[in-house]
């Protein structure tokens, strides 16, 4: 119990009052929540907390100053050597337990320093030991011994002037102290001298105040050779079992405050969610038997709990663990604690997947987007559906965009798996179509040549032709060749089976080549042809003209050959021979038939029976009669003509005969002349 005396004696005196009455009064001003009733303090604010006399237990305290004109700070002593004890519990924020000499720093006032006879070894009152020399900064910068606690309801207590080596023996920075339990021991490291005293006549004292931050729950800061806070302000300390908890000067009998702990109480529990899930915690059921308003704490602290009965937590990772709660009420900061345990699972991440369709031989893009309320890392791969092995990617690459290139058509079904680092799994599918390409093929026949009217291999009637054919397919593919000869021909993918479905190992693109001989037993018009089918039904078709010409050992006049297609008379050649003959003109000419019709019998002999004074008349008989001495194999089409003296190929002969017959401009002396120069024709050497 600790006690204001009336007025001041001239010596201690111990009034014993009853406890019980005295923390009914402390109970009833924390339940009102308002401030008890105190004299005057200039305005100055009253503590949140209820604190005991910083003396050990039965301590005789005597105090000196107060608040009125020590500026809401507290000078008490019992004696050299007495026990000075924790107000309130909480942890010890700072300690200077050692007293000497820092030039420059100080608290900006003038003072008397006297010379510090604990300490002879060091130079006194920055430089000299004269008792009457006055300083600008206070202690000059000495270190006077101090402690700050800070408590749970977010107030601080400083002790100051203890005795050198009396706390760093047992506290360190950090620790938590119980009320009530020692500090260090009273001394007069850092006090001021006696008033009107000798030199090194010093009060043994303790300086006691309660501060508060400017922003309640923001950490404190203070200088370091005199402890004065920073970035906060002292406070009119409520004491207990005193009345109206108001300190004044007088004596003391320090004690402690005569009430009991709380309890601590977590509602629900144990706590079983998913990462990125919220756990609420409920504290509220936690009481204090006196009444008092608590004070709450929640561990471990890098979970980052409000100090508040109802915190909310929220894990990114799988855990488990506990949480532990401790209420502390406002007298001396008594605690309670309670632990509950809390598991937090892990969430499989969730795999969403987007791909684009393709041809076979083509790239496929899939995407993939991957989300998980835990702060996990992935390895991710995919599985194509082709039978080939998962390709590890990555999460960013997912996103952007992945290729693929399958050599088959079908519809793939494929898997992205996403792993996190705690083993969750998860896996997103879609199935993935993949289009048949037809092959392209191109046929090659030998010694083509270019007609006027289209080009053409030429062989005489009753030789063979070697047909060629390239494939080429962008899958991997097998390839069939089906010729017009009514030959066929497969070529598989891997050189011997054929393809299997979804061909995972077979090589795209793929080319494939065949041959065959083809044979022309009558003269005419022809043609080779392939089909190029891909396995899956896929198919293309390529062609070429063969011109198959009559095999007559030398070329003919006009009349003959109008004699064959007048109809009069026994003709020399057999009617189909001669219809040929007109379909090869037809194919290499580029006027018959398209300018001038020469397709049946009847419009040859017309053609070939011009008036005398018809220049172009003469011209097309003669350009009609030499395609027919080609087409019944008398003149090649590479044979040299004599015109004029002069050699001219055959072909340039018959095209520059062909452009002057269709043009308009060309006059009837040009088509008179044109006439007898295709007229040697005839006479022509292969």
């Amino acid at each position: 119990m600790q006690m204001q005396s009336k007025g001041r004696p001239a010596s201690r005196r111990r009034i014993a009052t009853a406890r019980g009455i005295a923390a009914a009064v402390v109970a009833g001003a924390a339940l009102t929540g308002a401030p008890p009733a105190v004299a005057d303090h200039e305005a100055a604010a009253t503590s949140t907390g209820i604190y005991r006399l910083p003396y050990g237990d039965g301590t005789e305290v005597t105090v000196t100053n107060w608040h009125h004109d020590h500026n809401v700070a507290y000078d008490m002593n019992a004696g050299p050597g007495s026990e000075v004890v924790a107000a309130a519990s909480g942890w010890i924020r700072a300690i200077v337990d050692h007293h000497g000499q820092e030039p420059g720093a100080g608290d900006g006032l003038d003072v008397q320093v006297p010379p510090q006879p604990q300490d002879d070894a060091l130079e006194h009152a920055c430089g000299n030991n004269d008792p009457s020399t006055t300083v600008r900064g206070g202690n000059c910068g000495w270190y006077d011994n101090y402690v700050w606690i800070e408590h749970p309801n977010g107030e601080y207590t400083k002790y100051s002037h203890l005795g050198t080596g009396t706390v760093s023996a047992t506290w360190a920075e950090g620790d938590w102290i119980e009320a009530g339990e020692v500090i260090g021991l009273e001394n007069d490291i850092g006090a001021a001298s006696t008033a009107g005293g000798e030199p090194g006549d010093r009060a043994s004292h303790l300086h006691w105040e309660v501060a508060v931050p400017d922003t309640p729950g923001a950490p404190v800061t203070w200088d370091e050779p005199g402890g004065f806070i920073d970035d906060g302000s002292r406070v009119v300390a409520r004491v207990c079992d005193i009345p109206g908890q108001e300190l004044v000067e007088g004596d003391y009998e320090a004690a402690p405050c005569d009430h009991a702990p709380p309890s601590a109480i977590i509602g629900g529990g144990p706590f079983v969610v998913d990462e990125g899930d919220t756990i609420d915690f409920d504290a509220s059921e936690s009481s204090d038997p006196d009444g008092l308003p608590l004070s709450y704490r929640w561990e471990p602290a890098e979970r980052s709990l409000a100090a508040t009965a109802t915190p909310e937590l929220t894990l990114t990772d799988d855990f488990t663990g506990t949480v532990t709660l401790t209420v502390y009420d406002r007298v001396e900061a008594l605690s309670d604690s309670a632990t509950q345990e809390i598991t937090v699972l892990n969430v499989p991440p969730a795999v969403s997947v987007v791909a684009t369709p393709a041809d076979e031989g083509t790239p496929a893009t899939l995407r993939a987007t991957v989300a998980d309320p835990g702060a996990d890392t992935f390895a991710a791969e995919i599985d194509w559906g082709d039978g080939g092995p998962a390709e590890a990617v990555t999460i960013p690459q997912l996103a952007l965009g992945v290729d693929h290139v399958y050599g088959d058509d079908a519809t793939y079904a494929v898997a992205v798996t996403v792993t996190d680092d705690d083993g969750g799994v998860g896996v997103g599918s879609v199935p993935l179509e993949v289009r048949n390409v037809i092959p392209e093929a191109e046929l090659m026949l030998p010694g083509v040549v270019s007609f006027p009217g289209g080009d053409f291999s030429v062989i005489e009637a009753g030789a063979e032709i070697e047909a060629g054919a390239v494939a080429r397919d962008e899958g991997s593919d097998d390839l069939a060749f089906t010729w017009s000869t009514g030959a066929e021909t497969t070529v598989y993918n891997d050189g011997s089976l054929p393809d299997p479905p979804l061909s995972p190992s077979g090589t795209f693109p793929f080319e494939a080549s065949d041959a065959v001989a083809a044979g022309f037993a009558d003269a005419g018009v022809g043609y080779v042809s392939v089909t190029v089918a891909d396995d899956d039904g896929g198919t293309t078709d390529a062609s070429a003209g063969v011109i198959a010409t009559g095999t007559a050992d030398a070329a003919r006049g006009q009349g003959w050959w109008m004699h064959q297609f007048s109809g009069a008379g026994q003709p020399h050649a057999d009617p189909p021979v001669s219809a040929a003959y007109l379909g090869i003109v037809a194919a290499v000419s580029g006027v018959f038939d398209e300018t001038y019709a020469a397709g049946t019998p009847a419009e040859a002999a017309s053609l070939l029976t011009p008036s005398h004074d018809g220049g172009e008349d003469r011209a097309v008989a003669e350009l009609l009669t030499a395609w027919l001495h080609f087409a019944g194999g008398a003149v090649s089409w590479d044979a040299e003509i004599t015109v004029d003296g002069m050699p001219i190929a055959f072909l340039e002969l018959m095209e520059d005969a062909e452009q002057a017959i269709s043009s308009p401009t060309t006059t009837d002396v040009e088509l008179r002349r044109l006439a007898r120069d295709l007229a040697a024709v005839r006479h022509s050497t292969s």
